[in-house]
């Protein structure tokens, strides 16, 4: 038994399309899963999160108020928020909701956020 397959033009276009989008998707998730680190990876130290990290040790020894700490929790979540490192983002995200939830709520974000500066290659100036 023989089968005879016919396909048009548009349909040939349509298939090499879709294999084109299933091999795209295949890449792209391979690629944000290979952290090259066996999962203990801290991203790139790409602009944004070298201004986050160095935004957060030019004012954290001076952020001793809800209000001040805030204000240093906007602007290094506003600097992170342009890095494509994941930990700094998170561990800013993370500083800015403990900014006024007290003193040992903040030093364990700060210490957070500081490792995940120095795990992605970061030191202090």
């Amino acid at each position: 038994m023989k089968l005879k397959l016919k396909m048009g033009t548009k349909q040939i276009a349509a298939l090499v399309i879709a294999v084109l989008v299933v091999f795209a998707l295949l890449v792209g998730r391979g690629r944000s899963g290979d952290d090259g680190g066996g999962g203990q990876s801290g991203g790139t130290l790409d602009n944004g999160a070298v201004v986050a990290c160095d935004d957060f040790a030019a004012g954290s020894g001076q952020a001793r108020s809800d209000s001040t700490r805030l204000a240093l929790a906007d602007k290094v979540t506003a600097s992170a928020a342009k890095s494509d490192n994941d930990a700094v983002r998170a561990r800013a995200m993370e500083l800015g909701r403990n900014a006024d939830e007290g003193n040992a709520a903040w030093r364990t974000s700060s210490n957070a956020l500081t490792q995940a500066c120095e795990d992605a290659g970061w030191t202090a100036p």
